[in-house]
Protein backbone atom coordinates (compact mmCIF):
# COMPACT_ATOMS: atom_id res chain seq x y z
CA UNK A 1 0.00 0.00 0.00
CA UNK A 2 2.40 2.69 1.00
CA UNK A 3 4.35 1.51 -2.36
CA UNK A 4 1.48 2.15 -4.19
CA UNK A 5 1.35 5.53 -3.00
CA UNK A 6 4.75 6.76 -3.19
CA UNK A 7 4.37 5.48 -6.67
CA UNK A 8 1.29 7.90 -7.11
CA UNK A 9 3.10 10.57 -5.46
CA UNK A 10 5.91 10.33 -7.52
CA UNK A 11 3.97 10.29 -10.74
CA UNK A 12 2.10 12.95 -9.66
CA UNK A 13 -1.40 13.16 -11.85
CA UNK A 14 -0.68 9.71 -13.30
CA UNK A 15 -1.41 6.85 -12.73
CA UNK A 16 0.58 3.13 -12.99
CA UNK A 17 -0.61 -0.19 -12.42
CA UNK A 18 -0.82 -3.62 -13.77
CA UNK A 19 -4.08 -5.18 -15.67
CA UNK A 20 -5.32 -8.45 -15.84
CA UNK A 21 -6.74 -9.52 -19.52
CA UNK A 22 -10.13 -10.71 -19.49
CA UNK A 23 -11.97 -13.01 -22.46
CA UNK A 24 -12.95 -10.45 -25.17
CA UNK A 25 -10.22 -8.10 -24.07
CA UNK A 26 -8.56 -6.45 -26.69
CA UNK A 27 -5.73 -3.51 -26.91
CA UNK A 28 -8.27 -0.80 -28.32
CA UNK A 29 -10.61 -1.80 -25.55
CA UNK A 30 -8.28 -1.64 -23.32
CA UNK A 31 -6.53 1.63 -24.26
CA UNK A 32 -9.86 3.33 -23.68
CA UNK A 33 -10.65 1.83 -20.62
CA UNK A 34 -7.08 3.88 -18.42
CA UNK A 35 -7.12 6.26 -21.51
CA UNK A 36 -4.00 5.70 -23.46
CA UNK A 37 -3.13 5.04 -26.63
CA UNK A 38 -2.69 1.20 -27.99
CA UNK A 39 0.90 2.69 -29.25
CA UNK A 40 1.60 3.19 -25.51
CA UNK A 41 0.63 -0.61 -24.24
CA UNK A 42 2.07 -2.58 -26.69
CA UNK A 43 5.61 -0.40 -26.86
CA UNK A 44 5.39 -1.06 -22.55
CA UNK A 45 4.44 -4.56 -23.09
CA UNK A 46 6.01 -5.47 -25.78
CA UNK A 47 3.32 -6.89 -27.74
CA UNK A 48 3.23 -7.66 -31.67
CA UNK A 49 -0.73 -7.88 -32.06
CA UNK A 50 -4.26 -8.40 -31.11
CA UNK A 51 -6.34 -10.34 -29.91
CA UNK A 52 -4.89 -10.68 -26.06
CA UNK A 53 -4.70 -13.87 -23.70
CA UNK A 54 -6.77 -13.67 -21.41
CA UNK A 55 -5.35 -14.08 -18.02
CA UNK A 56 -2.06 -12.16 -19.02
CA UNK A 57 -1.12 -9.12 -17.09
CA UNK A 58 -0.55 -5.70 -18.74
CA UNK A 59 1.66 -2.93 -17.20
CA UNK A 60 -0.48 0.03 -18.06
CA UNK A 61 1.51 3.42 -18.95
CA UNK A 62 0.72 6.48 -16.40
CA UNK A 63 -2.01 8.39 -17.78
CA UNK A 64 -4.74 11.10 -16.37
CA UNK A 65 -7.02 8.37 -15.41
CA UNK A 66 -8.53 8.61 -11.78
CA UNK A 67 -9.84 5.10 -10.45
CA UNK A 68 -11.62 7.35 -8.01
CA UNK A 69 -13.97 8.48 -10.75
CA UNK A 70 -17.01 7.16 -10.57
CA UNK A 71 -17.26 8.25 -14.52
CA UNK A 72 -15.95 5.47 -15.95
CA UNK A 73 -16.00 4.63 -19.50
CA UNK A 74 -18.70 2.42 -21.00
CA UNK A 75 -17.40 -0.95 -22.58
CA UNK A 76 -17.76 -1.07 -26.65
CA UNK A 77 -20.45 -3.44 -26.11
CA UNK A 78 -22.30 -1.49 -23.64
CA UNK A 79 -21.89 1.34 -26.78
CA UNK A 80 -23.88 -0.17 -28.98
CA UNK A 81 -27.39 0.09 -28.23
CA UNK A 82 -29.77 -2.68 -27.97
CA UNK A 83 -31.78 -3.32 -31.11
CA UNK A 84 -35.59 -1.43 -30.92
CA UNK A 85 -38.10 -3.82 -31.77
CA UNK A 86 -41.24 -2.22 -33.31
CA UNK A 87 -44.01 -4.64 -33.41
CA UNK A 88 -45.31 -4.27 -37.20
CA UNK A 89 -48.68 -5.99 -37.25
CA UNK A 90 -49.48 -8.16 -40.11
CA UNK A 91 -51.33 -6.20 -43.21
CA UNK A 92 -55.68 -6.97 -42.48
CA UNK A 93 -56.80 -10.25 -44.55
CA UNK A 94 -58.82 -9.56 -47.38
CA UNK A 95 -62.03 -9.75 -46.81
CA UNK A 96 -63.50 -12.92 -48.25
CA UNK A 97 -66.06 -12.21 -50.57
CA UNK A 98 -69.39 -13.24 -49.97
CA UNK A 99 -70.13 -16.92 -51.59
CA UNK A 100 -72.68 -16.18 -54.37
CA UNK A 101 -74.32 -19.27 -55.22
CA UNK A 102 -73.21 -20.82 -57.95
CA UNK A 103 -75.43 -21.44 -61.00
CA UNK A 104 -76.49 -24.52 -62.09
CA UNK A 105 -79.61 -24.07 -64.90
CA UNK A 106 -82.59 -22.28 -66.14
CA UNK A 107 -85.71 -25.00 -67.26
CA UNK A 108 -88.83 -26.21 -66.19
CA UNK A 109 -89.91 -27.58 -62.73
CA UNK A 110 -92.67 -30.07 -62.53
CA UNK A 111 -94.09 -31.22 -59.28
CA UNK A 112 -94.69 -34.63 -57.54
CA UNK A 113 -96.78 -35.86 -54.72
CA UNK A 114 -99.57 -37.97 -53.59
CA UNK A 115 -98.65 -41.02 -55.89
CA UNK A 116 -95.28 -41.82 -54.53
CA UNK A 117 -95.77 -40.38 -50.74
CA UNK A 118 -94.44 -43.10 -48.99
CA UNK A 119 -92.38 -44.96 -51.90
CA UNK A 120 -88.97 -45.29 -51.30
CA UNK A 121 -86.49 -42.82 -53.84
CA UNK A 122 -83.09 -43.19 -55.61
CA UNK A 123 -81.14 -42.64 -52.10
CA UNK A 124 -82.97 -45.34 -49.95
CA UNK A 125 -85.00 -43.28 -47.79
CA UNK A 126 -88.94 -42.68 -48.06
CA UNK A 127 -90.59 -40.33 -49.98
CA UNK A 128 -92.48 -37.23 -47.86
CA UNK A 129 -94.32 -35.09 -50.07
CA UNK A 130 -94.40 -32.55 -47.19
CA UNK A 131 -90.59 -32.54 -46.94
CA UNK A 132 -88.80 -29.92 -49.16
CA UNK A 133 -86.69 -32.30 -51.72
CA UNK A 134 -86.39 -32.45 -55.09
CA UNK A 135 -85.63 -34.96 -58.12
CA UNK A 136 -82.74 -34.03 -60.44
CA UNK A 137 -81.21 -36.01 -62.59
CA UNK A 138 -76.99 -35.61 -62.19
CA UNK A 139 -77.11 -33.59 -59.24
CA UNK A 140 -75.42 -35.52 -55.80
CA UNK A 141 -77.82 -36.64 -53.21
CA UNK A 142 -78.12 -34.20 -50.56
CA UNK A 143 -76.89 -31.44 -52.84
CA UNK A 144 -79.45 -28.30 -51.06
CA UNK A 145 -80.33 -26.16 -53.67
CA UNK A 146 -82.10 -23.08 -54.54
CA UNK A 147 -85.26 -23.20 -57.11
CA UNK A 148 -86.57 -19.93 -58.11
CA UNK A 149 -89.79 -19.41 -59.97
CA UNK A 150 -89.06 -16.56 -62.70
CA UNK A 151 -93.04 -15.47 -62.89
CA UNK A 152 -93.10 -14.84 -59.68
CA UNK A 153 -89.60 -14.47 -57.58
CA UNK A 154 -90.52 -16.47 -55.44
CA UNK A 155 -87.72 -18.90 -53.96
CA UNK A 156 -87.36 -22.77 -51.81
CA UNK A 157 -84.17 -24.57 -50.71
CA UNK A 158 -84.88 -27.92 -51.42
CA UNK A 159 -82.59 -30.90 -51.15
CA UNK A 160 -81.98 -33.26 -53.76
CA UNK A 161 -82.93 -37.65 -52.65
CA UNK A 162 -84.08 -38.43 -55.78
CA UNK A 163 -83.18 -38.93 -59.60
CA UNK A 164 -86.08 -37.34 -62.47
CA UNK A 165 -87.89 -35.89 -64.12
CA UNK A 166 -87.34 -38.23 -66.90
CA UNK A 167 -90.01 -36.26 -69.06
CA UNK A 168 -88.13 -33.97 -71.53
CA UNK A 169 -87.18 -30.10 -71.47
CA UNK A 170 -87.85 -30.56 -67.18
CA UNK A 171 -84.63 -30.22 -65.05
CA UNK A 172 -86.35 -30.73 -61.70
CA UNK A 173 -89.01 -32.68 -59.77
CA UNK A 174 -90.35 -30.90 -56.71
CA UNK A 175 -92.15 -32.39 -53.60
CA UNK A 176 -95.70 -31.08 -53.28
CA UNK A 177 -94.21 -28.95 -50.63
CA UNK A 178 -91.79 -26.85 -52.31
CA UNK A 179 -94.08 -26.59 -55.68
CA UNK A 180 -97.02 -25.01 -53.15
CA UNK A 181 -94.10 -22.69 -51.72
CA UNK A 182 -93.38 -21.80 -55.18
CA UNK A 183 -96.72 -20.86 -56.02
CA UNK A 184 -96.84 -23.33 -59.07
CA UNK A 185 -100.77 -24.47 -60.01
CA UNK A 186 -101.48 -27.88 -60.38
CA UNK A 187 -100.84 -29.77 -62.47
CA UNK A 188 -98.52 -27.25 -64.15
CA UNK A 189 -94.99 -26.66 -65.09
CA UNK A 190 -92.74 -23.25 -64.42
CA UNK A 191 -90.10 -21.59 -65.57
CA UNK A 192 -87.14 -21.41 -62.92
CA UNK A 193 -83.67 -21.20 -62.05
CA UNK A 194 -81.54 -23.83 -59.98
CA UNK A 195 -78.84 -22.74 -57.80
CA UNK A 196 -76.17 -25.01 -56.24
CA UNK A 197 -75.91 -23.57 -52.22
CA UNK A 198 -73.58 -26.36 -51.23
Amino acid sequence: MKRGLALLLLCGLAWAQGYVVQPGDTLERIARLFQVSVAELMMLNGLIDDPLPAGMELAIPPSQWDPMNLEVLPLPEAIEEAPTWTFIPPPPAPAEPLKAPRFYQLGLASWYGPRFHGRRTANGERFNKFHMTAAHRTLPFNTRVRVTNLQNGKSVVVRINDRGPYVRNRIIDLSYAAARLLGMHTPGVVLVKVEILD
